[in-house]
């Protein structure tokens, strides 16, 4: 009988000494996990405090006429950006009411950001889930070094692909999430910032709650640092941290919480603030235009001007194309140098533009002449000019025949004028 017990026991020999050798081999010490938060449900969905006392009182210049369009937030839908307009619609409010108008790319790739960013000043990119490719963020980085602002956020609880596009700026949104089991308002993960280096994005901010934020590493500065009490859920270091920062230059944003700007979430301690400060910071300058960006440097209500009355009819079909991109425009008899104005007409009277192409050094005889180039025949030829000051922009188009010149308009308006440009804010045609 006992010779039928030695299997079993020589196979339960065997198991122990494989396991305790393998256990001796691989293993090189403890883990002690951290004591998990003692946190109520009834806590973790708690509605914010009653709302801070906030007005916001936007201060800007209307255009002339009583126009208050100023500019042009283009905002991000078309990455599968994982937001509803409704989160974001205070911000976008407050936007609008310091006369920027708001406008939406509703499809990925090069071609339809190309076209939604020449007409924009700023550019506003929410939780992508398609990532930007090279091209998309080339042109993003273009944008920005012409002088538009950049907004880039994202939220540690929802999937994003947002570094696609912040790495070029300057800016990495670390894979994390902030927390502090000290102090916090409804849980761990919604703490307060009371440290904000003095910046115009932090200007009036003394304490805000942060939902749910992580951290931002950046080339540019770090706006709201976190207490030796908030970690970092995938580090032990205890350092300051930051889920607001500049990128690698003044005109880039970054934030690491949505959920402080959303409604009623806004409304706790200071967050209100930060959220007014960001449309200040997204509608306080514009971008520098160029040529190829028309019609988005005509801004306001627009004068067309004619070199003679007989190109009445073009000028009626350059208001009603300014018209369709949502510009109001009119054809006038005499210019106001208060208003952006669009100046069709044929050399021969270049006269009421002369101030104009000497600025440009255009000269205009028996040949056309320009610093780009010079000896061109002035017949069968065009030309376009972007004049630009600090308050009004001015387009001049001249051509040899009243054929060429409705030809320059077509070109004008379908955007094939781009193919034709000299240098960013002239352009030399071949017309009838």
């Amino acid at each position: 009988m006992w010779k039928l017990l030695i299997f079993p026991v020589c196979a339960v020999a065997f198991f122990l000494v494989t396991f305790l050798s393998s256990y001796q081999f691989f293993y090189r010490g403890g883990y002690s996990p951290p004591v998990a938060p003692d946190i109520y449900f009834e806590e973790i969905m708690a509605i914010p405090a009653p709302a801070e006392d906030f007005t916001d009182q936007p201060v800007f210049s209307a255009n002339p006429l009583g126009a208050t369009n100023r500019g042009t937030l283009l905002v991000d839908t078309g990455h599968r950006n994982a937001f509803s307009t409704r989160e974001i619609s205070t911000l976008l409010n407050r936007v609008n009411a310091r006369g920027f108008d708001v406008a939406y790319i509703s499809e990925p790739g090069v071609s339809a950001l190309s076209e939604g960013l020449r007409t924009a000043d700023a550019f506003m990119v929410v939780l992508p889930n398609v990532p930007y490719s090279a091209g998309e963020a080339d042109l993003v980085v273009d944008f920005v070094e012409r002088g538009g602002k950049v907004l880039v956020v994202a939220d540690p609880g929802r999937p994003h692909q947002i570094n696609s596009l912040s790495e070029s700026l300057g800016v990495a949104f670390q894979p994390d999430y902030l927390y502090n089991l000290e102090e916090h308002d409804s849980n761990f993960q919604e703490f307060y910032v009371r440290d904000f280096p003095a910046h115009e994005i932090t200007a009036g901010i003394n304490e805000m709650v942060f939902f749910y934020a992580g951290s931002i590493e950046s080339a540019g500065e770090s706006l709201a640092l976190t207490d030796e009490n908030t970690h970092s859920n995938i580090s032990e270091r205890n350092l300051p941290r930051s889920p607001v920062a500049m990128g690698a230059t003044r005109n880039v944003l970054a934030v690491y919480d949505l959920t402080f700007m959303i409604p009623p979430y806004n409304a706790v301690r200071d967050n209100d603030q930060l959220v007014t400060n960001i449309a200040e910071f997204l509608t306080e300058e514009q971008k520098d235009y160029r040529l190829a960006d028309f019609p988005g440097f005509l801004q306001g209500g627009v004068d067309i001007l004619l070199g003679r009355p007989d190109l009445f009819d073009l000028g009626a079909d350059m208001r009603q194309a300014l018209l369709d991109s949502g510009i109001p425009s009119e054809v006038r008899g005499s210019e106001n140098a208060g208003r952006d104005t669009v100046f069709l007409g044929l050399y021969e009277n270049p006269a009421a533009v002369a101030r104009y192409l000497d600025s440009a050094g255009v000269r205009i005889d028996d040949s056309l002449s320009a610093p780009f180039s010079s000896g061109i025949p002035l017949e069968g030829s065009s030309v376009l000019l972007l004049h630009r000051t600090g308050e009004r922009d001015v387009l001049i188009a001249l051509s040899s025949t009243p054929e060429g010149l409705a030809e320059m308009v077509t070109k004008l308006n379908s955007g094939t004028f781009r193919a034709g440009l000299a240098d960013d804010y002239a352009g030399v045609y071949k017309t009838r």
